[in-house]
């Protein structure tokens, strides 16, 4: 079922503020959204692969 047809459910995260703080500071190296991160890192974790990252991933991963 694509993410387009799945109803999106909303969580809360608690963290500590300098947790927090890197947070941003990585989302922000890495020019993407903490919405974007934490469900790309969720989904990896759960071996769940949307086809559109996953070729992002593997161009990206190419060169190290």
């Amino acid at each position: 079922m694509s993410q387009e047809t799945e109803t999106i459910r909303l969580i809360t995260v608690r963290m500590t503020a300098s947790t927090h703080r890197a947070l941003r500071i990585r989302v922000a190296e890495e020019d993407t959204s903490i919405q974007q991160w934490v469900e790309g890192l969720i989904e990896r974790e759960l071996g769940i692969v949307d086809s559109e990252a996953s070729g992002q991933e593997d161009s990206d991963t190419r060169g190290l």
